[in-house]
């Protein structure tokens, strides 16, 4: 299975009652008179990752050169074919499942902890609350199976947001549960479609070169750290993984757990997630700690940061009490060189580009707060 090609596992709806299933390749199918509005997941954390997922995808394959090029994708979306063909060179790195690398996935594990499907949700009840029998709100045990393309997304919410975990069970290149924000365009009078929403956070490959990371890494395991063995994290035979160990691209697939998801096993049934019919139910996983451990002034384009002088960035955390007023300039406009609060990378290159004033646009927040707030 890969998640590229011959296989229409992303839902999307195209209006309130017309729902269909496409190929991520095919999301300006149809722009001109039935547009793909948005992307359908039965839980929010899971729509969330999935536009990560597609900015990821479009930053990867199909980044414009510079503003100029941007705005020319903005007017006129590029047809579902180009975007197919943008995406043919990075199919080997989203094959799910198999002997060989796959998704998100450890390069070679031969062994490790056995765990149910379920603990991969980020809510799932942590192994002390299980053994302390305190898993009193979010129970154990109701989610034993998922569709292929959920467990994927699981796995994938996993590897962007993970918290501490344990020992040696690293956090995402961001920290645990970091603050997302998406500049999406304002539907106060019409709907706007799928591809502009995701083309709004999407850097010029200009703007991207700017970003940490290390460019000069050519090889395919720079942008997509499954396609090598893990740089392992243990107290004295591993390494940290700094910027100048990784693509700046990395920062979008970065994979800081080492996860194996069981196909072997798979048998036909109905996922406890979403309640639809799948031919391949995942039940499990196999995990092992130290994986790769990020370290150093990573900055994620997604993620507002502080600046500590003497610790350097920190990304912005969700807070239990949501974001407030007095946090919301930090979020949307730069104070400059001497400020200590930056908005994302995606919010000051849209306040860079600065598209005509007749045009409004809302940032959201994810995993911080469910409103929206005008950007401009």
């Amino acid at each position: 299975m890969n998640l590229l090609s011959n296989w229409n596992w992303l839902p999307v709806t195209r209006g309130t009652n017309e729902r269909e299933t496409v190929e991520p390749w095919q999301i300006t199918q149809g722009i001109g008179d039935r547009p793909i509005l948005d992307v359908l997941a039965p839980r929010a954390d899971f729509k969330g990752a999935t536009y990560q997922f597609l900015i990821g995808l479009l930053q990867t394959a199909f980044a414009p050169e510079d503003e100029i090029a941007w705005r020319a994708l903005w007017k006129r979306p590029p047809a579902p074919e180009a975007l197919e063909t943008a995406f043919e060179p990075y199919l080997p790195a989203f094959e799910l499942d198999g002997s060989g690398p796959a998704f998100m996935q450890d390069f070679d594990l031969p062994d490790g902890e056995l765990n149910e499907i379920g603990a991969l949700l980020i809510d799932a009840p942590s192994v002390n609350a299980l053994e302390d029998n305190k898993d009193h709100f979010v129970k154990r045990g109701t989610v034993r199976s998922m569709a292929s393309q959920w467990a994927a997304m699981a796995l994938f919410t996993l590897q962007i947001n993970a918290p501490a975990g344990g020992r040696g069970y690293r956090t995402s290149i961001r920290g645990g549960g970091p603050l997302t924000t998406l500049v999406l365009p304002d539907e106060t009078e019409a709907p706007a479609s799928l591809w502009h929403k995701l083309w709004l956070n999407v850097l010029t490959r200009e703007e991207l070169a700017l970003q940490t990371g290390n460019v000069k890494l050519a090889e395919p395991a720079a942008i997509f750290p499954w396609l090598a063995p893990t740089r392992t994290s243990e107290a004295k035979t591993g390494v940290d993984t700094q910027p100048c160990d990784g693509h700046p691209l990395q920062m979008y697939w970065a994979m800081p757990r080492r996860i194996r998801l069981g196909f072997a096993n798979a048998e036909p049934g109905y996922c406890d997630l979403s309640g639809e019919y799948s031919e391949r139910l995942v039940s499990g996983y196999v995990t092992k700690n130290y994986g790769v451990n990020y370290t150093g002034p990573w900055q994620h384009p997604l993620t507002p940061y502080t600046v500590d002088p003497k610790s350097g960035p920190l990304s912005i955390k969700g807070q239990p009490g949501g974001v407030c007023y007095r946090h919301w300039l930090g979020l949307v406009l730069d104070g400059g060189e001497n400020s200590q609060r930056h908005p994302a990378r995606v919010v000051r290159h849209w306040n860079k580009i600065t598209l005509p004033n007749t045009e409004r646009f809302v940032l959201k927040l994810r995993y911080g707060t469910c409103r929206n707030q005008e950007a401009l």
